[in-house]
């Protein structure tokens, strides 16, 4: 019995000891400024800090330390506990029960294929369409996932071009189980239509696949550093995907509600008060912000930037616990950095810088973004909790 009691100890104690080795092997190439960030989240995350873990995110996690950003997400998407004793029961748990969800979907679309009922080909249609443009300028979506395949190059290219259409013709075209040719894209695939199985009164949305493929790239590029495999990362990128859908799903359905409408309200009025001359323009102009925002809120700027300004700027975001309170104070930061062309041009000339993010830098606009909740956070945050009138802005507007 206490021979049994050591082991379950030590089991518990597994991840945590892998992750800290895998941390410290790492943080000996990492920079110095890496290596004192590293050593204070190590610690916030043995003391189950969690105020002081989402203030070392909303600093800034270093690029040269996946490992630490790739367990960050998972503590502050809240699929880890804070107490890292547990992190080993909450993995294995939930990677099984995801597994459980795969082998149930797999075994519910060979039913249908075997009674001729296609219900899910339309989702699957959809899916498949929206994944295969997904960041389509990083190779690693199309890339095999097992890195030894000896399937060559030009079977490889055959299969992903078979692969961009639903044909519903037999399980193989739609489940892929063949792991020597199977793409990182299946994968999303895969985590996107179960999830559409098992939350049903949400379903499949264009955009979703924009949320889930930086948590997958983060967490597979992790990969080098920790003994995960292929499939604890799948599973631990559905339910990382899923606690962060419970937080913004309702910007998916609310197209047809008041909820963008309320968060579009809210950018404005906040605009408003730091700029009044910017929203004078976009009023003048009749540039109205559901034209340019509403993608912000939704897909939480992953169509505006490249995959690695992303995982910086999701740092910051995912550092709140109100996901859409740092999306405004981004917003307000993007607005002040476009002022010229939205003050000084025409309606299409400031479309098309609000619709063109490559002359910023993500560096720049995350220190903007801090300045700003630095120098209005006394009004603005009670105004985007509370929705109480903000009072006149007698500040200097310029930046």
């Amino acid at each position: 019995m206490e021979s049994n009691n050591k082991r379950k100890k030590k089991d518990k104690l597994d991840c945590l000891n892998n992750f800290l080795a895998k941390l410290n092997k790492k943080i000996l190439t990492s920079s110095p400024n890496s290596m004192k960030i590293a050593c204070g989240a190590m610690g916030a995350i043995l003391d189950k800090n969690k105020k002081l873990i989402l203030k070392y995110s909303e600093e800034g996690i270093p690029d040269d330390l996946p490992i630490l950003r790739a367990y960050i997400w998972k503590i502050l998407l809240n699929y880890l506990p804070e107490d890292p004793k547990l992190w080993g029961d909450t993995l294995s748990e939930r990677r099984a029960k995801y597994n459980s969800y795969k082998t149930f979907t797999e075994e519910k679309i060979k039913k249908e294929l075997s009674e001729k009922k296609y219900k899910s080909k339309n989702t699957l249609t959809q899916i498949i369409k929206d994944v295969y443009r997904t960041n389509s300028e990083i190779k690693f979506f199309f890339e095999l996932t097992d890195k030894k395949s000896s399937v060559s190059a030009e079977e490889v290219k055959k299969k992903l071009e078979n692969r961009k259409t639903c044909s519903f013709a037999k399980i193989e075209d739609i489940y892929y189980n063949e792991k020597e040719c199977e793409f990182h894209v299946d994968v999303l695939k895969r985590i996107l239509f179960i999830y559409t199985i098992f939350c049903p009164d949400i379903s499949y949305h264009q955009g979703m696949n924009e949320l889930l493929a930086p948590i997958y790239y983060c967490y597979s590029y992790d990969q080098t550093y920790t003994e995960e495999t292929q499939e604890d990362i799948e599973a631990d990128s559905y339910w990382s995907f899923f606690n962060l859908m419970t937080n913004v799903s309702l910007s998916f359905v609310a197209a047809k509600n008041k909820g963008l409408e309320t968060k579009g309200y809210i950018l404005s009025n906040c605009l408003k008060y730091v700029d009044e001359d910017i929203y004078n323009s976009l009023e003048k102009l009749n540039i109205k912000n559901e034209y340019y925002s509403y993608r912000w809120f939704i897909l939480l700027f992953s169509q505006e930037f490249k995959i690695q300004d992303l995982l910086k700027l999701w740092d910051l975001i995912f550092s709140s616990e109100d996901k859409y309170y740092y999306v405004v104070y981004i917003g307000i930061a993007i607005l002040l950095k476009k002022k010229d062309i939205i003050t000084k041009g025409e309606m299409v000339d400031a479309m098309t810088g609000l619709q063109n993010f490559s002359d910023i830098n993500v560096d720049e606009l995350i220190k903007d973004t801090k300045k700003i909740n630095s120098m209005y956070k006394q009004y603005l945050d009670d105004f985007i909790l509370n929705l109480t009138k903000l009072p006149t802005n007698t500040n200097d507007n310029s930046q």
